[in-house]
């Protein structure tokens, strides 16, 4: 049987009614209540709410929201943080009056990311960007990994993360050539900060190879001292501590998480450490980079 929250028009007591009840005595006060009245206009205050804090969500979802774009090369990761909490500062008060909207009914959930990917799109198309090959297309999926999903998923509820999943999916139906997956900033920033070759050393891990071993050292050694120094290096390795924390964690949600890492090792990094081993650094990064884009269209669904 459904129920229903309710207070007392007489005691102002809370009651969980039936909702099909029709008459009942309050247990508080011993007063009359006509349920189906009670219930009725709860109902429609709850519709009101729902539409006036929609209505106030998207009225607080200003352009900057929209067009607050990075460019890798110019990135500085040691002010990610200040960064963020900027971009969260202008995004919060939208994100909380969505999510009571969706406390009172999930639809809101779908309606909401909605508005959010039409947004995304109005900017794209205001800039003229029409093709995903476009760097300025880019310059956008950065920002929303960066950015936009951790400022969602730092609301940390339930309604948050549903409209993080929706709005993904909506991003990753239109656009299956340049997919996102889930980010947080957590996750982002620590990565930035440890510098982790995280789907190497995860495979690695999975292969029961140590932090240290020879395989390991070889790939941070051809990252430090000669993939950094090139001119898109910095710009390739800041994309790969975006998205290669994302890739991980899909993995290890995956119920085959051991084939796959087995299958990366010996498909995609075995040939990469041959070629560094055979001093073929620029094949070695293509080869790399390769593998990341594969990864991506596979694992950011």
């Amino acid at each position: 049987m459904n129920h229903i929250n309710v207070v007392c028009p007489h005691c102002k007591k809370e009651l969980q009614l039936p909702v099909d009840a029709e008459n009942i005595t309050c247990m508080y006060c011993a007063k009359p209540i006509d349920v189906k009245s009670l219930i009725d206009e709860k109902r429609k205050a709850d519709n009101e709410n729902y539409d006036r804090l929609l209505s106030e969500a998207e009225a607080l979802l200003n352009d900057e929201i929209f067009n607050y774009k990075i460019k890798l090369r110019n990135f500085k990761k040691d002010i990610y943080p200040k960064q963020f909490e900027y971009y969260l500062g202008i995004f919060s008060k939208s994100l909380k009056q969505y999510s009571l909207a969706a406390s009172i009914d999930n639809k809101a959930t779908e309606y909401f990311a909605g508005v959010l990917f039409d947004r995304f799109q109005n900017q794209l198309e205001n800039e003229g960007i029409k093709k995903e090959n476009d760097s300025r297309f880019f310059d956008y999926r950065y920002m929303i990994v960066l950015f936009t999903v951790p400022a969602i998923m730092e609301q940390k509820t339930p309604y948050a993360e549903a409209l993080a999943d929706s709005f993904l999916n909506k991003w990753n139906t239109k656009y299956p050539k340049s997919p996102l997956g889930k980010s947080n900033f957590e996750s982002i920033n620590s990565g930035f900060r440890k510098k982790s070759c995280f789907i190497t050393t995860a495979a690695c891990t999975s292969l029961g190879k140590g932090d240290n071993c020879e395989e390991l050292n070889a790939f941070r050694k051809f990252r430090d001292e000669w993939f950094s120094k090139t001119e898109y290096g910095k710009e390739k390795i800041t994309e790969y501590y975006i998205f290669a924390p994302i890739i991980v964690n899909a993995i290890e949600k995956s119920k085959n998480k051991s084939f796959v890492y087995s299958q990366i090792w010996e498909n995609q990094l075995l040939p990469c450490l041959k070629l560094l081993k055979a001093g073929k650094f620029k094949e070695c990064a293509e080869q790399y980079e390769n593998m990341i884009l594969s990864l991506e269209k596979k694992w950011l669904q």
